[in-house]
Formats: structure tokens, sequence, C-alpha cells
């Protein structure tokens, strides 16, 4: 199993890029920087915890899991 500081990383990686990702969406429908900024951090770190949650579970209790194997290939 993959050390903590892998599962840190890919949680980190998956906050930013869904924050920028959800703070462009809102910026687009016409909200304001800082109103887009704080719903979608508030978005992405619940949807991250819940995505790399998953994973992490899945990996200590040797599930399979396609995507997660094609993932960790990379």
């Amino acid at each position: 199993m993959p050390p903590m500081s892998h599962w840190i990383v890919q949680y980190l990686i998956a906050v930013v890029t869904m924050t920028a990702l959800l703070v462009g969406i809102d910026m687009l429908g016409g909200e304001t920087f800082m109103r887009a900024l704080l719903s979608g951090a508030a978005w992405a770190a619940v949807a991250s915890a819940l995505f790399i949650g998953t994973r992490y579970r899945n990996m200590k209790r040797n599930i399979a899991c396609g995507v997660c194997d094609a993932l960790d290939r990379k």
C-alpha cells in the first residue's frame, strides 16, 4: 500500500484542479470571484475527500477497481 504522502498529494491535486474548474464555471455564470472561490473550494474539498477516501478504503480492503488500477499505473 502506498505511503500516506501518496494519498495526501493525490488529495491536494484533486482539490486544486476541482476548485479551478468550479471557480471557472461559477465565474462564467456571473458569480463574483471570492464567492466562486469559497463555494468551489468547499465543494472540491468534500468531493476530493470522498473520491480519495474511497480509493484508500478499496486499496486497504484489496477491492478491485478498474479506474483506480489505471490511475495507479501512471
